[in-house]
């Protein structure tokens, strides 16, 4: 089985770089590589009853061989071993059929299924009519695409009782209803789905009918899939059907090698906060795991305070954008405007710095005052996911001002937040302390106006004090931030 596992190896890296960038995005293929594959199907317990794995998505089967050799290694007595292997891709199909023939050689009780066929399409009409199989197992890579809501894709989801936006979530909706109670569902898919409002629906899916088992996460976000070129941050999954959810098992490596790989228990309470409404789920480090600071203090709601994203979207308004700021203009913010923590404005660059008034716009302005601003997407280069700047009264003559869409707004209804409590939200935000909370939930670089109500606050006084001390200063660094901060979660 070796010199197999090398075989896979060459067919998947010929595929890699042989497969037209077209044809892998149209199908949101990403096969994967063996040593992860056998470190997927190292998380299943042993058995010695009748397995019946389902593989959706499966490529050219590397996911269902690494499973077949590690029963065939470690000599499980399993008496019947039934394999279910999707791949709509009609490219690999003799591939994949030689593959999982191979695996299942060596067991006498043994066969399996190669389906040809859109796997959601399938088994959401069998799932329909009570008339779809059933498994033990499930082992997967599903594809990565976005679905859109009239699409076919969005409707064999529903059948499942699922709202979802993406096949992998899909898929992964469609696998945990036809898995047995008490099954095992191990899955790689992108940590995405961990925050969001989009992905809420399939969060609460996933508690509704299962209990997580273990996560694992690569601290590397581009060393998973290395051959394939991509950078959505993954995470392994492993899930069990309508089973008591007791500890969840994280587990850390930097890449597919799995070298200095680590692991610990934690409790759920530390992968879903009590009264998390969103239903974020968390992946602590060991660290974070066992720092007691790690309690949630207060809400944005707690604080009457609003986080929303900047509601100028340039591109509907190019006629009201002006390249330098007139009179009868108002002033408008991008990123490109915020530096070191402050406004700094207009700019010499590729933005626009003002733009026209007109009675659509006059809804979606601000009232001069303080706010305070974090960018919607940080580049992959910093070494910060939330960055946060402050917006004073001085900072303009005129009356009113202009927020972009990649911009998140604090404020108090659409008016300006109080001057201490403004000071103190920027050093908040802008602490360790915080930067840590957000990767808890975020695998990636966006920051949205939902996660930044999902972080902990401290009170309003605590806000107060803090933002009375930041005043106080005229150098804003991270050691000043992380020291005044350390004061409330100490």
């Amino acid at each position: 089985m070796f010199s197999f596992a090398e075989t896979l190896e060459k067919e998947r890296i010929s595929h890699a770089l042989e497969a037209s960038l077209t044809h892998k995005e149209a199908l949101g293929q990403y096969f994967t590589p063996y040593s992860i594959a056998r470190f997927m199907s190292s998380l299943f317990p042993a058995t010695d009853k009748k397995i019946k794995l389902l593989d959706p998505g499966a490529g050219i089967g590397t996911l269902s061989c690494s499973f077949m050799e590690r029963i065939l290694k470690e000599k499980w007595n399993t008496p019947e071993i039934h394999i279910s292997a999707y791949d709509i891709d009609k490219n690999v199909y003799n591939i994949l059929n030689r593959n999982i023939a191979s695996s299942t050689s060596a067991f006498k009780n043994s066969d399996y299924e190669i389906f040809s066929e859109d796997f959601l399409e399938k088994t959401s009409f069998e799932y329909t009519w009570k008339i779809n199989e059933t498994y033990t197992h499930v082992i997967m890579n599903p594809p990565y695409k976005k679905i859109l809501t009239n699409s076919k894709e969005r409707q064999s989801a529903r059948a499942f009782g699922l709202e979802t936006v993406n096949l992998y979530s899909a898929f992964m909706g469609a696998s945990i209803s036809l898995t047995e109670d008490n099954g095992y569902i191990v899955a790689i898919v992108p940590r995405s789905f961990c925050n969001g409002v989009y992905y809420k629906p399939f969060r609460e899916f996933i508690l509704k009918n299962c209990a997580i088992k273990h996560i694992h996460l690569f601290e590397s976000r581009d060393k998973a899939f290395k051959d394939e070129s991509v950078l959505q941050e993954n995470i392994i999954i492993m899930l069990q059907k309508n089973a008591e959810q007791k500890n969840v098992k994280i587990s850390y490596c930097n890449d597919d090698s799995f070298e200095g790989l680590s692991e610990f228990d934690v409790p759920f309470s530390q992968i879903l906060h009590e009264n998390d409404k969103e239903n974020y789920f968390n992946i602590p480090t060991k660290q974070q795991s066992e720092n007691k600071n790690l309690t949630v203090y207060s809400n944005l709601k707690d604080l009457d305070i609003k986080a929303s994203t900047g509601p100028i979207v340039d591109f509907r308004i190019k006629n009201l954008l002006q390249k330098d700021y007139t009179d009868n203009s108002v002033p408008l913010i991008y990123t490109v405007h915020l530096k070191n923590h402050r406004l700094s404005w207009p700019q010499d660059s590729k933005k626009p710095n003002a733009l026209l008034p007109s009675e659509n716009i006059q809804k979606q302005l601000f009232p001069k005052g303080f706010y305070v601003l974090v960018k919607r997407f940080s580049t992959k280069e910093e070494t910060k996911r939330v960055v946060a700047s402050l917006i004073t009264p001085d900072d303009f003559i005129k009356d009113k001002m202009a927020f972009e869409n990649h911009l998140n707004v604090f404020h108090k209804n659409k008016s300006p937040l109080k001057e201490n409590i403004a000071y103190g939200l920027v050093c908040w935000l802008n602490s360790t302390y915080i930067d840590e909370k957000f990767r808890l939930f975020s695998g990636h670089t966006q920051v949205n106006a939902t996660d930044l109500r999902n972080l902990p606050y401290p009170t309003l006084e605590q806000l107060s004090e803090l933002g009375k001390k930041m005043k106080s200063k005229k150098e804003w660094n991270q050691m000043l931030f992380d020291e005044l901060s350390k004061e409330v979660t100490n």
